[in-house]
């Protein structure tokens, strides 16, 4: 299985490498300033938590509509053009955030960063799948991908509040130098496959590309539920951290016990777990992955506060499998259902999912507000068996219309 695995890495051609180097490396200083952005507009600006929380809502919102027409550019123009001008895009953003002085062009900034980073996925995540036309081969790379996400993530935090960076506002350079460098990596790797064939365009306008989006019901059903998936996954990064401020001094100690067993399964699991579930279908790790969310939160509610810490840290272990089955499934489940022609799109879609986490925050407080934290995790537990009945509708759907191509 390791023989395997090497020979795979060994096909990856340079924009694939120029895609998984760039990512980590952009991911890694992406998350030593981002995840201080609310305490930089709280302490220069005195924004208020409800303010903070909009500016950060709308930049997940603008970036999930932007994605859906860039991606359908992608398709149209090519992915190269696209790719280099979404990294300048990344360095004028974050040139504005070090440079900012008051709190609308902070906004604006964040709105930027939500749209510089929709332009830059889609067409990375179709490129991908564009020039590994082996399946297992193409899988491999959206799992490297995803695990370069994650080791970004987190590793990210902790390196920026070793190097002083929590709060910094200058620190918004860094992340602005690492995208310079991508957009250098990918200069480079276009240059060495200029002469290599290009995949076919999408000869349709937006409108009726939309239309084809729309009446493929499994892939539509499928980003109903990834939405649904990841509305409940926002919830333990967002309302359970209020729930637990209710510990007083105790919670800064808890969740950042609860963040390293995150980070922990993900780094060290992930890939002993793609090689464990390399025998099931794509939709079986799909239940897998939702049961395990569903059990995490049930935890959660069912938990006292006052527990001790390890239980807390046993239901984020649980939800940290879930998440190491599930997530990157997603990629794969949307690469296997687009359309040569139409991978762009599909994957732009596919961004549709920060719908739910511009959602959850504020759904999440407000269920916390008038119903208290169990009510919140056991509602968020059923929302995530809906999600797992439309997985088996999206299944369902995705074998009929196989059956009804076949039949034509």
């Amino acid at each position: 299985m390791k023989d395997m695995e090497l020979s795979h890495l060994r096909r990856f051609s340079a924009p694939i490498w120029a895609v998984l180097i760039g990512t980590l490396l952009t991911r890694a200083s992406f998350f030593m300033v981002w995840p201080y952005m609310a305490v930089m507009l709280h302490r220069n600006f005195g924004l208020s938590e409800i303010e903070i929380g909009t500016i950060m809502s709308l930049a997940a919102l603008g970036g999930a509509i932007v994605a859906l027409y860039v991606g359908y550019l992608s398709d149209k123009l090519g992915r190269k053009n696209l790719l280099i001008i979404s990294c300048l895009a990344h360095v004028a953003t974050f040139v504005i955030l070090a440079e900012a002085d008051q709190s609308w062009l902070y906004a604006a900034g964040a709105l930027m960063a939500g749209i510089s980073r929709a332009m830059l996925e889609p067409p990375a995540r179709a490129m991908i799948s564009d020039l590994l036309p082996d399946i297992p081969v193409r899988e491999m790379a959206h799992q490297v991908r995803y695990y370069c996400i994650n080791l970004g993530a987190a590793f990210g935090p902790l390196l920026g509040l070793q190097l002083g960076f929590t709060g910094v506002q200058s620190s918004f350079y860094l992340v602005a130098l690492g995208y310079l460098i991508y957009c250098a990596c990918f200069i480079i790797a276009f240059w060495q496959i200029r002469n290599t064939p290009q995949p076919p365009k999408n000869s349709q306008n937006f409108g009726e590309t939309l239309q084809v989006l729309a009446k493929d019901k499994a892939f539509m059903i499928l980003i109903l539920a990834n939405t649904l998936v990841m509305y409940a996954y926002l919830h333990q990064e967002t309302s359970l951290v209020q729930y637990l401020n209710a510990l007083g001094d105790r919670v800064v100690d808890l969740y950042t016990q609860m963040i390293t067993v995150n980070a922990s399964v993900i780094v060290l699991l992930q890939f002993p777990l793609l090689k464990l579930l390399s025998s099931w279908s794509l939709y079986r790790r799909v239940y897998l992955g939702v049961t395990l969310f569903a059990v995490a939160f049930i935890m959660y509610a069912m938990f006292p506060l006052d527990s001790p810490d390890w239980y807390w840290l046993a239901a984020t272990f649980v939800l940290s499998i879930g998440e190491v089955v599930l997530f990157p499934t997603f990629n794969l489940l949307i690469d296997r259902a687009a359309p040569d022609h139409l991978r762009g799109a599909y994957f732009g879609a596919g961004n549709l999912t920060s719908i739910g986490v511009s959602l959850s925050p504020l759904a999440g407080g407000i269920i916390l507000s008038w119903y208290g934290g169990p009510a919140l995790f056991l509602s968020t537990a059923f929302v995530l068996m809906i999600a797992g009945y439309l997985y088996s509708c999206s299944s369902r759907q995705q074998q009929q219309q196989i059956q009804e191509a076949e039949a034509t």
